[in-house]
């Protein structure tokens, strides 16, 4: 096997523009609510924000299922085994970043409580999470901060993706591109 599968793929792009559009919103939305413009816009935001959330969260569970099922196409003889191993380890980490960053979302919507998104749909309560605006805001500060750290590493992913198709040319970018 020398690339993704297309449900593979398909989910890797979809998760990428899905989370180039949060943090657009993200950002969006709390500049506005820091200049305290609590309006239909702001609320809309911050709908769409949790809405797109929920839907990462439920392709990262996928993209797992798929990921433990399907077995990752081997890297080109040309790449040293310490690149492999070094993207494995990011893979890992966004992995784990792509899963605690809306799962905390949803657990700061569920104490504060605000499970309200889009067109009147609330997201059901995370189980076990109690009312407390207090643990809200913290998880919602951690929420944050991961995030940033995420991007961080998204921005990562794409450089070493470019690396590959631009400069080595071995192959390892064609392995999740649509086309083939």
């Amino acid at each position: 096997m020398t690339s993704y599968s297309l449900v593979q793929r398909a989910l890797h792009w979809l998760v990428a523009l899905s989370l180039a559009a949060l943090y657009l919103l993200g950002l969006w939305m709390t500049t506005r609510a820091g200049a305290n413009l609590w309006d239909d816009q702001t609320n809309l935001l911050y709908g769409l924000h949790k809405a797109l959330g929920a839907t990462v969260l439920l392709m990262m569970v996928l993209r797992v299922f798929f990921k433990l099922r399907t077995p990752a196409p081997g890297y080109p003889a040309s790449v040293a085994p310490a690149i492999a191993w070094t993207a494995k380890l990011m893979h890992a980490l966004l992995y784990a970043l792509l899963l605690a960053v809306p799962l905390l979302g949803w657990a700061g919507v569920t104490a504060y409580p605000a499970l309200i998104t889009i067109s009147g749909y609330h997201l059901p309560p995370m189980p076990g999470v109690v009312q407390n605006e207090t643990l809200a805001k913290q998880l919602f500060a951690l929420h944050g901060l991961l995030a940033f750290t995420l991007g961080a590493l998204v921005l990562c992913h794409i450089a070493a993706a470019l690396v590959h198709l631009v400069f080595k040319r071995d192959g390892v970018f064609e392995r999740m591109w649509p086309a083939k």
